[in-house]
């Protein structure tokens, strides 16, 4: 008896599990892939940065932002459970390893959603070691704002602060001009 009502709480566990996207997020999630491409560049090369002293502080390095993309569409509950949990944000860059500059990269979201309610949320993608290209990409969803249908607008701005190497405060401090864009989530036809 004891193994019968073991048996039946454990398959009532286990599909408690296996519905939980869908009771969450139902049969299917729109999102938005937003992805561009950062760039942070030294005009100097290696051996000049290593030969700065702290009293020249030129401005040797260049930093961009391009590419940039949002592409709606819907995903089943499970891709999307999945995503949202091992690879929400994706950062992809060929680092410049030579200069040794730590480069640090603050992203800004700002999204307001078509009833006018406006959240805002940070993306810290980590210290480099080195300046480079990156390409970045990020899922919004439903926990992002992305949960109705109808237009967003969307604003990107980006901080860089760069410190080169045999330099206690950074030489680069600077934010981005925003990035404004719009998109619209069309209603399930």
């Amino acid at each position: 008896m004891k193994k019968k009502i073991s048996g039946i709480i454990l398959v009532v566990i286990v599909a408690a599990l296996a519905l939980a996207p869908i009771a969450i997020y139902g049969t299917e999630v729109d999102v938005a892939q937003v992805s561009f491409d950062l760039s942070v560049e030294s005009s100097l090369p290696t051996a000049s940065l290593a030969d700065l002293d702290s009293l020249q502080i030129p401005p040797v390095f260049i930093a961009g932002l391009s590419n940039v993309s949002i592409d709606v569409s819907s995903m089943n509950p499970y891709e999307y459970a999945l995503a949202r949990n091992t690879a929400r944000t994706q950062v992809v860059g060929e680092e410049d390893g030579g200069n040794g500059a730590l480069v640090e990269i603050t992203i800004t979201f700002n999204l307001t959603t078509p009833d006018g309610e406006s959240l805002i949320f940070e993306l810290t993608p980590g210290r480099s070691l080195s300046t480079g290209d990156s390409n970045v990409a990020i899922l919004l969803g439903p926990e992002d704002g992305i949960s109705t249908t109808g237009e967003f607008h969307l604003s990107i701005t980006i901080t860089i602060v760069v410190t080169p190497p045999g330099f206690d405060t950074p030489v680069v401090d600077i934010s981005l001009d925003p990035v404004n864009m719009t998109f619209t989530v069309p209603t399930e036809g």
